[in-house]
């Protein structure tokens, strides 16, 4: 071995470029860690979202002379204005009528079932939603 290459392997070796490579590598950690906070902030506005529409679903439901499934549909329109066509097709609502167990009175529930894609998976794993709202009647015959 020539004597120059022989120092610098004595002297602890050449270490140009290993600033790229430490970019390179915190840099596609922080990317990967960018997209999961980014997934949970969709996650949660898909879910504000449904639990919005679910609620004032079940206000309309609860007026008076109002059918009683309607507050399912009004809350799927809701939801089709705040989400994308996608997720809001694969989220589906309906509204029942029922009885409170704790007071006897009625009440309209609006609950809200279905799954929303992940946004950054090439897996297209889906992320589970179910939101349900009830709201006591405004007049019971």
């Amino acid at each position: 071995m020539p004597a120059r290459v022989q120092r610098r392997f004595r002297a602890g070796g050449d270490e140009s470029g290993a600033a790229v490579v430490d970019f390179v590598m915190i840099s596609v950690l922080l990317v990967f860690l960018l997209l999961g906070v980014l997934q949970v902030a969709v996650y949660f506005y898909a879910r504000n979202v449904v639990a919005s529409s679910a609620a004032d679903g079940a206000r309309y439901a609860a007026a008076e002379g109002v059918a009683a499934g309607a507050g399912g549909t009004r809350a799927a329109q809701l939801m089709r204005q705040g989400l994308d066509a996608g997720d809001a097709s694969a989220i589906h609502c309906e509204g029942v009528p029922a009885v409170d167990a704790a007071s006897g009175l009625a009440v309209e529930t609006v609950r809200c079932r279905g799954q929303i894609r992940l946004l950054f998976s090439p897996l297209r794993l889906p992320l589970t939603i179910d939101v349900s709202s009830s709201v006591l009647k405004e007049h019971v015959p």
